[in-house]
């Protein structure tokens, strides 16, 4: 070993381990801890930045940096038989710098999976390289995390201390083939973030905080390594070593589009990671205008091969001026003129709005308090969640605008974890006599009013079906407005939507005995309203009725309130009476739904359009059908 140099890494691999010095030299020994083989850096006075093992231990990725020229090169070294004996080879090695030419960007940390080259830089780009020729493949910029690298306790380095090392404060491991895992200080969080991207599309498929099924939260950390196991990462922190599980499907673009579709806040890892500011940039088109070709489809016909000519009617010319209107409309917006909004209505009549419309009206609402736009775009739906509109419940809240918001929990597909927090608290600590809330109360009361007005008058000779429909609808909306006290009506849109696990864990763990106890009486109100029902709203659709909370959504939300503040609900002896009365109005719900229970086999049957068994000596009642994924 060189005299100036000392062990920076050990590294195993199969029969021995690996000996990366801070010059940045490999050394291969066996389990006898005898020197085996070699390899030295070619050239320069070099200083190591880190190493880290290969998938499968291999063998090491070593990152060193020109000690003159702070040029950064990224050697990859495997162990080989070579005739009877184990020697150290190089599979590869580049010569990496910062994409934007940052010359005083650092390599925070790096991973490979032997194909490629996985590199973040301290100023939160992350790059993948393809290890053949230094190609770059993707490139994301991950506002969202702290990446900056720490210098020792010791302070500045000096000639003499040339070979100390940096703090660790994000690390990174390749995970497979297809994904890669990054680990480092959330930026608006006081937390530590895990993160999985893939190698072949460049998306974030997860983003947890470490803290998930513990009891206290971690906070920032000023240290952290890596270590893989069957399932998951050993995430090691400056103080403690925490455990997370990672169940990551295989990889394939029909996965990735499907989660993409079906879950319930998929934009929330991308914004945690990349930040909101750059996922709004990456949803907004570069094109902003929606052009609507007027073809006339009853004057066409097929030609003599059976082609129809739609003409001419989507020109250029439309396109550039629709183009046109659509940015003078958003200057507009953005500068809360009064006239904006006229403009926006009459381009919602051509659907979808464009985002930038949207980014203008919240801009110009947060800014110039000009609120009109921004109302306009909620009640027509326009407003997809909390991704596109970081700002504006807080806003909406303070302005006191229950009827935006009210739109804005019916419509939106996403909500955010603080967002639903800022609804429900607020919703909570409002005054009871509060007259904003008593005139949205008298809008309630009107349509059950006029609901109750439709049942009554329905004819006998209406059929059963269609007059169990209004009747139900009556009863979901007098006891909507009748159950419930002015401000509790407002948790009827919050409540209606569904509750993932991690929304539920970070917003009804924070909440005070006082507000779980008044959200635990509003659930028990809507549980005795369905267990009353004698199975009424199990024969009727009443999903339809926007922003009234279903059987399903009350039973998910008490099970999660008493999952969060289960220690609160065991200790408080004036709360058990209430539980309780949710444990007996649940079993009633529950004595009602059991008959369905033998009906499974039958309606998988049905759900297939595959016929009943009956005809083959099987009572359709007796069995259920599983699926099995092959």
């Amino acid at each position: 070993m060189n005299g100036s140099a000392r062990v920076r890494e050990l590294i195993a691999v199969e029969g021995g381990a690996l000996v990366v010095t801070t010059s940045g030299d490999v050394q291969l020994f066996n389990a006898s801890a005898e020197l085996v083989h070699s390899a030295s850096q070619k050239s320069g006075t070099r200083r190591i930045e880190f190493a880290s093992a290969l998938p499968e231990s291999v063998g090491a990725l070593v990152v060193t940096t020109d000690g003159k020229s702070k040029k950064h090169r990224v050697s990859a070294y495997v162990v080989a038989v070579v005739g009877d004996k184990r020697r150290l080879t190089q599979a590869w090695e580049l010569d990496v710098s910062h994409p934007d030419s940052n010359d005083k960007a650092r390599i925070a940390t790096a991973t490979s999976d032997g194909e490629t080259l996985m590199i973040l830089w301290d100023d939160g780009l992350w790059v993948l390289h393809d290890t053949s020729d230094g190609s770059i493949i993707h490139r994301l910029q991950l506002n969202g995390l702290d990446c900056q690298v720490e210098e020792p306790l010791s302070g500045k380095r000096s000639k003499k201390s040339e070979t100390s090392s940096s703090i660790a404060s994000t690390a990174s491991m390749c995970l497979s083939s297809d994904y890669y895992a990054v680990v480092a200080n959330s930026k608006e969080e006081q937390t530590v973030i895990v993160a999985v991207i893939d190698s072949r599309y460049g998306a974030i498929h997860l983003a947890e905080d470490v803290s998930q099924g513990l009891e206290n939260k971690v906070g920032r950390t000023s240290g952290v390594c890596l270590a893989a196991i069957a399932g998951g990462l050993i995430i090691g922190l400056s103080d403690q070593l925490l455990s997370v599980q990672l169940a990551l499907p295989e990889l394939s673009l029909a996965s990735l589009v499907g989660s993409l579709t079906v879950q319930p806040d998929v934009s929330a890892a991308a914004i945690r990671i990349l930040g909101a500011e750059a996922v709004s940039v990456t949803s907004t088109p570069k094109q902003h205008a929606v052009v609507m070709p007027g073809w006339n489809l009853d004057d066409v016909k097929a030609d003599g091969q059976g082609v129809i000519h739609l003409g001419d009617d989507w020109t250029q010319d439309d396109s550039q001026a629709l183009e046109k209107s659509v940015k003078s409309t958003a200057e507009a917006l953005a500068s809360g003129s009064k006239k904006a909004n006229s403009s926006l209505e009459s381009m919602m009549k051509t659907l979808p709005i464009p985002q930038i419309l949207i980014d203008s009206a919240i801009t110009g609402g947060l800014t110039h308090r000009s609120w009109e736009p921004v109302s306009t775009l909620l009640h027509g739906g326009h407003i997809s969640g909390s991704s596109v509109a970081r700002h504006l419940v807080p806003a909406l809240i303070e302005e006191d605008m229950i009827e935006e918001i009210r739109s804005f929990l019916v419509n939106a597909s996403d909500i955010s974890s603080a967002d639903v927090s800022a609804i429900l608290c607020s919703a909570l600590s409002r005054d009871a006599e509060d007259p904003v809330l008593k005139k949205r109360a008298a809008v309630d009361k009107k349509l059950a009013e006029k609901a109750l007005e439709e049942a009554e008058v329905s004819s006998s000779n209406d059929k059963s079906e269609a007059r169990q429909h209004l009747i139900a609808r009556a009863q979901l909306l007098v006891c909507a407005y009748d159950a419930f006290a002015p401000w509790a009506q407002q948790l009827h849109a919050l409540v209606a939507r569904p509750l993932d696990p991690t929304t539920s864990s970070s917003v009804l763990r924070e909440l005070s005995k006082r507000d779980a106890v008044a959200l635990l009486n509003y659930l028990l109100v809507w549980a005795n309203f369905y267990a009353s029902s004698d199975g009424l709203f199990a024969r009727i659709n009443t999903l339809s009725e926007p922003g009234i909370p279903s059987a399903h959504a009350v039973v998910n939300w008490a099970c999660a309130l008493l999952d969060a503040q289960l220690a609160m609900f065991c200790l408080a002896g004036d709360v058990a009476e209430r539980v309780r009365a949710l444990e007996a109005a649940s079993n009633k719900m529950l004595d009602m739904m059991r008959a369905l229970t033998t009906l499974r086999g039958a309606l998988r049957h049905v759900g297939e359009n595959s016929p009943l068994p009956e005809q083959h000596g099987v009572v359709s009642t007796t069995y259920t059908v599983e699926s099995v994924a092959w």
